[in-house]
């Protein structure tokens, strides 16, 4: 994988976070919004191994947010069963709470490669089906496991998860995914999304990269899965049904599935948007679902519309572009 030779992003979140805990030690941000932002970017994490899963490698998966529940509930079990964290030292809780996001990932890696190896033969609404009844399965086993709290939810949470934390490992998501679609396991995604008979016939293990695409899809939605439950501090089953995991197809779909962008654009509006809206109470959905009809009638390629901001496209790639647009305007 190529390495990223424009740090612009790295630098502007960091200006980001200053600016924001400087607006909020004035007074001029609450807590509230700050809260908001963090499931901005929470949300963008997940949408961005989503964007992995359905817009490169042309899968259809609408079980993201199962994967986000066993990365939430396995780095609860870190942090509330195995350590007792409000008992440890200060220096050993960052310690402790990086093995927990580490377990999350690494948790709902596992389960991606599990349901995604025998389930990857299949195309379109078979493939969809197969992951909607997975993120139900797992529902279904949390409420039997009494040790996690069960149908009652998952209590006792530290709510270690800062908005510090929480713009490193979006710069980490941005930085992996941004690396691996422009790498060679990413061309061969975006030839099995293409036409995946024609990449069999040039040789790709097609199944073999749409697994590899999956599992790193499920590793990041665990990681945000992770930081969401230590910011909230608590966990119920129906927090991660169905229409949870279709809330982050119309993040993408909505962003724009043809590019990263789209799938930070749509995560960052669509959070944020909902929250604006609460001064008019009861109407706030129905304007947030006029938003999105009129959006798909006149604006059916997504709020980006392929687009990429410039820092997402290395450098040569880039210059490439540019060379060819040069050529043909002569």
């Amino acid at each position: 994988m190529g390495k990223i030779k424009n740090y612009a992003p790295v630098f502007g979140l960091f200006v980001f976070y200053l600016v924001c805990m400087r607006l909020r030690q004035a007074g001029y941000v609450k807590n509230y919004w700050l809260q908001v932002l963090m499931f901005s970017l929470i949300n963008g994490m997940v949408t961005l191994g989503l964007y992995l899963i359905n817009g490169i490698t042309g899968q259809f998966s609408i079980g993201q947010a199962g994967f986000v529940s066993v990365g939430a509930y396995s780095s609860g079990v870190v942090t509330t069963l195995l350590f007792n964290f409000s008992s440890l030292p200060a220096y050993g809780k960052p310690f402790v709470f990086l093995l927990a996001v580490a377990a999350g990932g690494i948790v709902s890696g596992i389960c991606g490669y599990l349901i995604g190896r025998p389930s990857l033969r299949l195309k379109g609404d078979y493939l969809a089906i197969v992951t909607l009844a997975f993120g139900e399965i797992l529902r279904a086993i949390i409420r039997c496991i009494p040790q996690v709290g069960g149908p009652r939810g998952f209590t006792s949470i530290p709510r270690y998860s800062t908005l510090g934390w929480i713009v490193v490992f979006f710069a980490l998501t941005v930085w992996l995914i941004r690396n691996y679609i422009h790498s060679s396991f990413g061309r061969a995604c975006v030839s099995i999304r293409e036409d995946e008979l024609a990449s069999e016939t040039m040789g790709i293990d097609t199944t073999r990269y749409k697994v590899q695409a999956f599992v790193v899809g499920a590793t990041v939605a665990g990681v945000a899965g992770a930081l969401l439950a230590h910011v909230l501090g608590f966990l119920h089953p129906d927090q991660f049904n169905y229409v949870r995991s279709t809330d982050f197809l119309v993040y993408l779909y909505a962003g724009g599935a043809g590019a990263m962008s789209g799938a930070i654009v749509g995560a960052f509006i669509l959070t944020i948007l909902p929250e604006a809206l609460r001064f008019l109470a009861g109407w706030r959905l129905v304007i947030y679902g006029l938003a999105l009809v009129l959006m798909m009638l006149y604006r059916p390629t997504g709020i980006c519309g392929g687009r990429e901001f410039p820092f997402l496209v290395p450098l040569p790639r880039r210059g490439a572009e540019t060379r060819a647009a040069l050529s043909e305007n002569g």
